[in-house]
């Protein structure tokens, strides 16, 4: 009998070890998880609608405020008229489009990514002012902090475009070509370019704010010639994306100064 208690003593010590011990599998999630998680920090934010309309998209609105929103005065950005630019994602915009700007209003940059806020905590202490309570939680979003950059520096308006670049090919099945976001992949003849921008201006003064896309260009992927080694063909790709690029923007930005001077 003592013989089979030690026994089970033994087991049991066993499991308990067992437990105690981290497994080699919970070790590779782990790793998995800081990966993952420093992959998102290096890939860089794109600003979100609600970093720039705030909670308006999420609010319950009555036909009264749609009825006061389009009796609101509509906003002019006059030729030569100071204003911010930003690219979503990126800390400056491309040089580009600044010059594109440039040849119509006085420009300024700024970032695009976003600085996340902690989220907030809800705070239980009932002797804390209420009116600390309301300004703790009214976690100002991206575009009234840019709103307050920009009312600093006397600017006139903010303007921020949002883009993507697509490749597209043709599905014979569907009868029409299918787009997909451009990954730095290698580009064939059978693949067509386009690029994709959204434009948000913003009036400093009032908030007041118009958003639309302009029509895009889409470009056929020229093929590569012969004879070319790859380096020439990156090139070559790289020139098409820009072409692409400084069309897009050339027309928009005319479109920008017909719609709001």
């Amino acid at each position: 009998m003592n013989s089979k208690k030690l026994c089970c003593i033994c087991v049991l010590f066993s499991l308990l070890a067992g437990c105690a011990s981290e497994s080699s599998i919970d070790e590779k999630k782990k790793k998995a998880q800081v990966t993952q998680s420093n992959i998102n920090k290096n890939t860089p934010q794109q600003l979100t609608d609600k970093d720039l309309f705030g909670n308006e998209t999420t609010l319950a609105v009555s036909e009264e405020d749609i009825q006061a929103a389009l009796d609101g005065d509509e906003f002019r950005v006059p030729l030569n008229s100071p204003v911010i630019l930003v690219q979503s994602g990126n800390r400056a915009p491309e040089t580009i489009m600044q010059e594109e700007m440039r040849k119509y209003y006085t420009v300024s940059t700024f970032s695009g990514i976003p600085d996340r806020q902690k989220p907030l905590t809800c705070n239980k202490n009932k002797d804390k002012n209420e009116n600390e309570d309301v300004a703790s939680a009214e976690n100002m979003n991206w575009m009234q902090a840019l709103r307050f950059v920009a009312a600093k520096g006397h600017q006139k308006a903010i303007i921020v475009f949002q883009d993507t670049l697509q490749t597209g090919k043709y599905d014979s099945g569907l009868k029409s070509i299918v787009w997909s976001d451009y990954k730095n992949q290698k580009l064939t003849d059978t693949m067509s370019l386009r690029y994709l921008v959204r434009f948000t201006l913003v009036d400093v003064a009032t908030g007041e704010w118009a958003t639309w896309s302009p029509v895009n260009y889409e470009y056929k992927v020229l093929p590569p010639l012969p004879d070319k080694n790859e380096a020439s063909t990156t090139d070559m790709t790289e020139q098409q994306i820009m072409q692409l690029k400084q069309k897009t923007y050339k027309a928009m930005v005319k479109d920008l100064v017909n719609r709001y001077q």
